[in-house]
């Protein structure tokens, strides 16, 4: 019997002669589904299903096999169920149960090798999705029939219901009487047990096939036969343009491979297991694909691998903007090209001696003062070389500077001078920060300070050749003065008066007569008659101002208190305020209307009574006001009198 098939990729007709075979070699039953030539579908997202398929023909124990699987547990994890299970019967073609037992409880004599994801606690199941060995339908893990496991189905991984395809292998070793079952290329379970007579009563021909139920929880469980593509090439060969690249064949499948459907994308097809060392046209990426043709008719998705046949780097570097100062770190950067490839090493040349740094993109080292050379070569992971690139820079001095600046007075010119200390290195330009803000350049300058304060004086020249100086920095103290002698006031004839001038670091009152000491801040006055005084507050290098402060003297201890006061809102006269001489205390200065409420009580003598009780103004007409106080001599005084509101 033959059966001719079109390979799509290479648009050829190929015939295959298939022995005895039949060309669809599976029984299903329940609700096991055909997928494809090599997939089948045992049970879907529905509840309390079951699927088996069975291969047709019995296999001989005797002969030892090595089966290829690719598994399917589905999506569903916690709420997954329940498993399947590859099974060797020979009872018939059409047994499996739903729930728990994955459609191998209760099938004897039988061998399982059950992938488990969901935990029964009757069974004794782990926590995890699990693989074993049960022989004779028994699901149990604590029963003699359990010959291996439970492990993870997945090493490392509890879960193999993650929506993936794995790998399950099965082996039957005739010479050492082993069964074992791998996923995803690990060894996960084996035993050792004489199949024939210990299981199956000393008939060696059986079926093989794969179970799968679901209960009240459910997933999609699919098995395919292997029929894997897959090839490599030596990666340490170059695949440089021209490159010749011998491919090999690293395919799996269930049974033999009968075709091999090589594309090189590049127009050229072969369909041998090893083709030629093929040579690609021209450099590119280049799409190689590899289908195989099983011996069940099947043909595989195509395994595909694009391969880089690369073209010549173009190398080259950006260097930092010039100019380059005083054998400073100068960065190189790689900024190399290539059209097919990845430029993976790089081989840098200072002033022709040998690579100075290899394998990597960038360069960055000091250098003496004059000219330089630095060359670049990359090579690509392909096994392609660049030309060199050069490219040529010097390196310069910078100057060095000082300046000179005095302290000063604020709102006076300040002169600030530089000085260059490398007089072999020619200055450009100056750049002067004065440290308030402003900026101004030439080698010598004047500022006004706005304000007094010390202040951080920058300054930084720009020489001929491009480098700036490193700043040279001093602090500068700016003076400001202002005087202030203190409010005019009231004092007893004879009576002392300390004064309390501020403003300055040194201070000078004039006349100096009736002052204890008229050169400090702070002089007792003591006067016979009403007099004024001038402080002149300075510094210790000037920057004086001036402030009077008058002085009335009278006779006292007394209190003075006005008759009359109109708080109309022209800012004149606005508070009726009395005013205390000699005075130490005033215990209370209160006011009533005519009805005997208070209208203001304080023991202040500059707040004063504004008109008003809680904020509503009172009206105008006459009032009673009463103080008393204690003077310095120790004497109280008690006055009281009337004054007149005036709207």
């Amino acid at each position: 019997m033959r059966i001719c098939l079109l390979y799509t990729l290479s648009l050829v007709l190929f015939c295959v002669p298939l022995a005895a075979q039949n060309i669809d070699p599976y029984w299903r039953n329940g609700n096991a589904s055909k997928e494809s030539c090599n997939c089948n579908t045992l049970t879907t997202e529905g509840n309390y299903q079951t699927g088996s398929i069975w291969n047709k023909n019995k296999i001989d124990l005797r002969q030892s096999f090595d089966y290829k699987f690719n598994v399917f547990l589905g999506s569903k994890d916690t709420d997954g169920a329940d498993g399947i299970a590859f099974v060797l019967q020979n009872i018939s073609l059409s047994i499996g149960t739903t729930g728990e037992g994955m459609g191998f409880s209760g099938v004897t004599p039988s061998i399982g090798i059950l992938l488990d994801t969901y935990q029964n606690g009757n069974h004794t199941d782990p926590d995890y999705d699990h693989i074993s060995i049960n022989r004779d339908g028994d699901v149990s893990h604590i029963s003699t029939n359990n010959l291996a496991g439970p492990v993870t189905a997945v090493s490392g991984a509890n879960n193999i219901e993650d929506g993936q395809w794995h790998t399950f292998r099965v082996i039957w070793d005739v010479p050492t009487k082993t069964i074992a079952a791998h996923i995803d290329g690990v060894e996960r379970v084996k035993t050792t047990l004489d199949l024939i007579p210990q299981v199956f009563g000393n008939d060696p021909m059986v079926f093989w096939g794969f179970t799968a139920a679901t209960g009240g929880l459910n997933n999609r469980q699919r098995i395919c036969t292997s029929l894997n593509p897959g090839f490599s090439f030596d990666m340490n060969q170059s695949t440089c343009f021209p490159a010749t690249i011998a491919f090999k064949d690293n395919s799996l499948s269930f049974g033999s491979i009968v075709k091999w459907y090589w594309n090189f994308g590049d127009g050229t097809i072969d369909s041998v297991q090893a083709p030629d060392p093929h040579t690609f046209p021209q450099p590119g990426i280049y799409d190689v694909k590899l289908s195989i043709l099983g011996n069940d008719g099947c043909i595989s998705e195509s395994y595909n691998t694009k391969v880089t046949i690369g073209s010549k780097p173009v190398a080259d570097f950006s260097p930092p903007p010039p100019p380059y100062c005083n054998e400073e770190m100068v960065p190189f950067t790689d900024a190399s090209k290539v059209e097919f490839g990845t430029v993976n090493r790089w081989e840098w040349t200072v002033d022709n001696a040998v690579p100075a740094v290899k394998n990597s993109p960038g360069l960055q080292q000091t250098y003496s003062y004059g000219p330089h050379t630095v060359s670049l070569v990359v090579k690509t992971k392909e096994g392609c070389v660049s030309d060199p690139v050069t490219k040529s820079f010097s390196m310069f001095p910078s100057p060095k500077v000082d300046l000179t600046v005095a302290d000063a007075c604020f709102k006076t010119r300040v002169l600030f001078t530089g000085q260059s200390l490398t007089a072999a290195i020619p200055i450009r330009q100056w750049y002067w920060q004065p440290g308030d803000g402003t900026l101004d350049s030439s080698s010598s300058i004047e500022h006004v300070y706005s304000k007094g304060g010390d202040y951080e004086v920058k300054l930084v020249a720009m020489a001929d050749n491009g480098c700036p100086s490193e700043p040279a920095v001093k602090k500068v103290k700016i003076y400001e003065t202002h005087a202030f002698a203190g409010n005019d006031t009231v004092v007893t004839a004879n009576y002392p008066l300390p004064l309390n001038g501020s403003g300055g670091m040194l201070y000078k009152w004039s006349p100096a007569g009736g002052l204890s000491d008229p050169t400090i801040a702070n002089p007792v006055a003591q006067i016979s008659k009403s007099t004024y005084y001038i402080l002149t507050a300075y510094t210790p290098i000037g920057c004086e101002t001036t402030d009077t402060i008058n002085i009335r003297a009278i006779k006292g201890p007394a209190i003075y208190v006005p008759n009359a006061f109109s708080p109309n809102g022209d800012n004149k006269n606005e508070r009726f305020r009395m005013t205390s001489v000699g005075m130490t205390d005033i215990f209370f200065f209160r006011i009533y209307n005519r009805y005997g409420q208070v209208v203001y009580n304080s023991k202040s003598t500059s707040e004063g009574w504004d008109g008003t009780i809680n904020g509503q103004a009172q009206p105008s007409g006459t009032y009673v006001w009463v103080v008393k106080g204690k003077d310095f001599t120790g004497q109280f005084h008690e006055q009281r009198g009337t004054l007149t509101l005036i709207r």
